[in-house]
């Protein structure tokens, strides 16, 4: 597309980055601005927390030039148990992915995001604006921020997740729905018996699920969900508690890690917009159809979100028609993956 003007993409997340880094690659300037400041060592959401990244997505990586290799531990095999350990499934995740083209991985969540953004020039990631307002105006949209600053831009590109700001002038006031489950989870460092590489075991039990994985560099990524209210934090002995009779090995690891690095959420999702798009502004992400983590997808639709929408800006003659391309590219089957996880749950 030609005369694209001044782009803003708020929020630097997984959607947001790779958005970026998509149009980067097609001669396309923009800015990420995001919420998090960036650390002493140069990072950010530096959250202990990670997430499995299918084939299809990481084929989405390799083609934008991000190197994967320090980010994760390549997926070779998934267990599915029982509660008490017994083996329901076994999925040969590395043999199906190669016959895709790709890899599955395992994924830090801050060394994916470092690894996009050693991708992109510099200047494009803009750390600590923390976007509170979009105003439209007949020539431009304003994008203001708590710092006091504000930036004017001719597409704005709501990537800041499921409390986004973007989405409030897009689609205005959106509820969200709690799921009835919280979780916690966390990234250790150690090894166990019965968590050979590259493995990933996921543990359904009753009144929640849990999961260990291999990420590679002696470490072990670990997630546990449990019903409840939303707001219930639980200290590393009652997340324990819960696991009196579970399979051995998630207690074990679970146990090594420090109860600071340990992340608590409550998972909520949204009903289906009614659109995406209001003028040049366009949502994709989670801030587009936030979902719970029980399909095990939110990282892989963003970016597929973001190849979609630098797909479609690349290919249109106008901004408007690519908007459109890209709602109707990726609205229903987002949805549908939001509907699966609600039914996971």
């Amino acid at each position: 597309m030609q005369n694209l003007g001044r782009v803003v993409i708020v929020g630097g997340g997984v959607a947001g980055l790779t958005l970026a880094l998509a149009l980067h690659r097609a001669g396309i300037n923009c800015s990420v601005y995001e919420k998090h400041p960036l650390t002493e060592d140069g990072s950010f959401q530096k959250r202990a927390s990670g997430f499995t990244l299918w084939s299809y997505s990481v084929a989405r990586l390799i083609d934008l030039g991000v190197n994967l290799q320090q980010a994760g531990s390549v997926v070779e095999q998934t267990e599915i148990r029982n509660q008490t350990g017994e083996l329901i499934a076994l999925m040969p995740v590395g043999e199906v992915s190669r016959k895709l083209g790709a890899p599955s991985y395992e994924m830090r969540r801050g060394d994916l995001l470092a690894a996009i953004l050693a991708a992109l020039p510099a200047e494009t990631f803009k750390p600590d604006y923390d976007c509170s307002a979009v105003c439209e105006h007949v020539d431009c949209i304003e994008v203001q921020f708590n710092n006091g600053q504000s930036v004017q831009a001719d597409l704005v590109i709501g990537a800041d997740g499921i409390h986004s700001a973007v989405r409030k002038q897009v689609a205005g006031d959106v509820p969200l729905r709690y799921s009835g489950y919280s979780g916690a989870s966390g990234i250790t460092r150690c090894t166990h018996p019965d968590l050979p590489p590259h493995t990933h075991v996921d543990v359904w039990g009753r009144g929640g699920k849990a999961g260990i994985a291999d990420i590679g560099g002696g470490q072990i990524r670990w997630y546990l969900t449990w019903k409840g209210s939303a707001d219930s934090q639980k200290t590393l002995e009652e997340i324990l508690s819960r696991l009196g009779n579970w399979y051995p090995p998630v207690h074990a690891i679970i146990s090594t890690t420090p109860e600071e690095a340990i992340v608590q959420n409550a998972y909520y999702d949204m009903a289906p917009l009614r659109a995406w798009i209001r003028g040049n502004l366009v949502l994709l992400g989670d801030a587009a159809h936030a979902t719970t983590p029980f399909a095990a997808m939110g990282a892989n639709m963003a970016i597929e979100d973001a190849w979609e929408l630098a797909s479609a800006i690349i290919k249109a003659e106008s901004i408007s028609e690519a908007l459109q391309n890209f709602e109707e590219s990726r609205k229903k089957r987002t949805e549908e993956i939001v509907r699966h996880g609600r039914r996971m749950g």
